[in-house]
């Protein structure tokens, strides 16, 4: 009962986590919503769908943890019931048969409760390890995410601000003068929340990140993160991952919403 415990624990927090990312994405919106009617008809189906597909992912990836979990229980409880199926058939011998029990007999019972507590400490371990896995990678999705979208905002006040200086060249062609009027000023990009510091040792990103770099290698033009997505056929969190690695080698640098290879 105590390792189910630890793993309702894990999924609580795992849920809590996933919870506080779409909160943060929910605010994101509402930052969105506030700006003036300028800004929101400069807001593009692209940026909702990035919104739409963060979510759905985020859903997923909740359900894969749900469904590791309820398979690990599986396991744990079936191993539960042969063990106490196993210690029953022991118990119910008769009086005969408890006589000729030997040392030898008891020795082998010694033995194999021994190493069913040795396994299930194994499990332990491993479910602890893969727990810690998991988290590392949804803080490194959840830091590329932030990342994503800090500079989604900076181009578009980057392009707001060309636009408010083409508007002003206008009018000072025509009337002689800047306008009088102050334009708004872009909103300021937030930080995104401090994460924790990730495992040393990161799960191989392979063959895969090859071929991608590759693939930017061929395209010199530059290439956009949907754009990669949807030629390798992987998550957005997942290509993200991908690129970021190859950022971090020095293989590959971002020019606005475009990468390259270098």
């Amino acid at each position: 009962m105590g390792m189910i415990q630890e793993f309702q624990q894990a999924d609580k927090e795992r849920r809590g986590e996933v919870k506080q990312l779409q909160g943060e994405v929910a605010n994101m919106l509402k930052d969105f919503a506030k700006g003036d009617a300028e800004r929101r008809s400069e807001v593009t189906d692209f940026m909702r769908s990035e919104v739409t597909t963060i979510r759905s992912e985020a859903a997923d990836m909740l359900k894969e943890l749900a469904k590791e979990d309820d398979e690990r229980r599986s396991e744990i409880a079936a191993m539960s019931s042969e063990v106490a199926t196993m210690l029953g058939d022991l118990a119910k011998g008769d009086a005969e048969r408890k006589s000729q029990v030997t040392d030898y007999m008891h020795s082998e019972v010694g033995n194999i409760r021994s190493e069913v507590a040795d396994m299930l400490k194994e499990l332990a371990k491993e479910d602890t390890r893969r727990a810690s896995e998991v988290t590392g990678n949804m803080r490194s999705a959840v830091a590329t995410i932030h990342s994503d979208v800090a500079d989604m905002l900076k181009d578009l006040a980057k392009e707001d601000d060309e636009r408010r200086s083409e508007v002003a060249a206008i009018h000072q062609m025509v009337w002689g003068k800047a306008p009088a009027r102050k334009m708004a000023t872009p909103p300021k990009v937030a930080p995104a929340p401090p994460v924790a510091k990730l495992p040393k040792k990161m799960p191989p990103v392979g063959a895969l990140r090859d071929r991608v770099f590759a693939y930017l290698a061929d395209h010199p033009d530059g290439t956009k993160l949907a754009e990669l997505e949807a030629e390798f056929g992987v998550s957005r969190i997942e290509m993200a991952r991908i690129v970021r690695n190859l950022m971090d080698n020095n293989k590959v640098e971002k020019r606005e919403l475009l990468y390259f290879a270098i």
